[in-house]
């Protein structure tokens, strides 16, 4: 692993591209390879072929230009942008301009990115295709969503399982498939944001491999609930999978753009300043690209009500927690991002879980006079349910003391 951070400059020429070499070892854990492919991409895109001294085994080091990495500094904004407008014009040598093949490379990158499924060896993680193609999270969702569909319904109608049991089959596959790679985000960012008082102990705690008690209560949480909303749906639960694992991945492209990408701290946290500008390649019309396409999905398995209702809700829980990730972190990242995903899924599940007995309770209410609407049991508890948490929100702003988080804005 260190040898992947080694930066060598003393290795002459004989340099070969990253397409070369997509059989190079890996660390073990998915994750970390995960991380050093798209280190090894966030630099110039070269390596190199070294051999140790007394030693017969070869290794490949990263070849870094002369302050290469200072220049994706964040006091120098220029180059970074000037980098960023090289990547989208094609003229950087990567082939990034608009074409089949080039967002062919974009959905594959993305496919590599948060599945352990290989995609063709023309294709690597360079940040920049990453970033842009933060517009195929829900195509990958519902490629995902597919498979899930295909685990549960074999164990559910083929083996005879319980739909629980077969849920839990379901998500032990895709903790496998994707390597957790949500989940830690949500555990991270949970340990965070939890044990966190100031912007830098955010960071810190969330770039720390450990997982604490913030993030071992919010995954038991998430997998619990999880479990028990596939259990309610039974067995017609294929659907609201597919639907749930596309339409939850549209609050990172939108996040992506609506927020400023906060810079990774850690060991490799220069290597991502390029990532600093990406509202810059997922443009508004990804974004746009990124919603038909969910609203599309969803429409197709259900209705256009149920489509628009799903869409709307993720959107907003995406507004609130980027409105969040604004006051704890002054923007979102990746860890962020995850987390992000999988409270969408789990409110997308709830959705499609309630989403009769709300068409029903509504169509009831509008038959009945407004004077007996306190009568209606559901209504009667959404009220109480409202007036909790007013009463709760005014009681914090007008007993409890100034804020004691620290935002570091100086």
């Amino acid at each position: 692993y260190e040898q992947v951070l080694h930066v060598s400059s003393s290795v002459p020429g004989n340099h070969t591209s990253l397409h070369e070499n997509c059989g190079f070892s890996a660390p073990a854990k998915v994750r970390r390879r995960r991380q050093d492919r798209l280190l090894l991409d966030a630099t110039t895109g070269t390596m190199a072929e070294t051999s140790v001294s007394g030693n017969s085994e070869e290794h490949r080091t990263t070849v870094i230009g002369a302050k290469a990495v200072e220049a994706r500094n964040l006091s120098n904004t220029s180059q970074i942008s000037d980098e960023i407008r090289s990547f989208l014009d094609g003229s950087d040598g990567n082939g990034a301009s608009l074409g089949l093949r080039s967002e062919a490379r974009t959905f594959f990158t993305i496919l590599i990115f948060i599945t352990t499924i290989p995609a063709p060896s023309w294709v690597d993680l360079h940040p920049g295709f990453l970033m842009r193609g933060m517009s195929y999270f829900p195509v990958v969702g519902s490629f995902l969503g597919l498979m899930y569909s295909i685990v549960f319904d074999f164990c559910c109608h083929s083996l005879g399982l319980p739909c629980d049991i077969s849920g839990c089959m379901m998500i032990v596959f895709g903790l496998y498939i994707t390597a957790c790679f949500h989940e830690d985000g949500l555990a991270d960012s949970a340990d965070g944001v939890g044990g966190g008082w100031s912007k830098s102990q955010v960071l810190k705690i969330m770039t720390d491999s450990r997982v604490g008690t913030f993030g071992c209560a919010a995954l038991s949480v998430f997998l619990l609930v999880k479990v028990l909303l596939l259990s309610a749906l039974g067995e017609d639960a294929s659907r609201a999978i597919i639907v749930s694992q596309t339409v939850a991945r549209l609050s990172a492209p939108y996040l992506i753009r609506t927020k400023d990408y906060v810079p990774e701290v850690g060991p490799k946290s220069n290597f991502y300043r390029f990532m600093v500008e990406a509202k810059h390649l997922v443009s508004w019309s990804r974004v746009l690209f990124g919603s038909s396409y969910c609203f599309g999905v969803a429409t197709a398995l259900y209705d256009p009500l149920s489509a628009a209702f799903l869409v709307v809700s993720v959107l907003l829980l995406a507004t609130y927690t980027g409105r969040r990730g604004d006051y704890l972190l002054g923007g979102v990242m990746g860890d962020y991002l995850g987390g992000t995903i999988c409270m969408c899924e789990i409110l997308v599940l709830l959705v499609l879980v309630s989403k009769d007995s709300i068409a029903e309770n509504l169509l009831g209410t509008i038959k009945v006079e407004f004077s007996g609407l306190y009568d209606i049991k559901s209504v009667r508890s959404l009220l109480h349910f409202v007036a909790l948490s007013f009463a709760l929100s005014m009681w914090g702003k007008c007993v409890a003391g100034p804020d004691i988080y620290d935002r570091e804005l100086k």
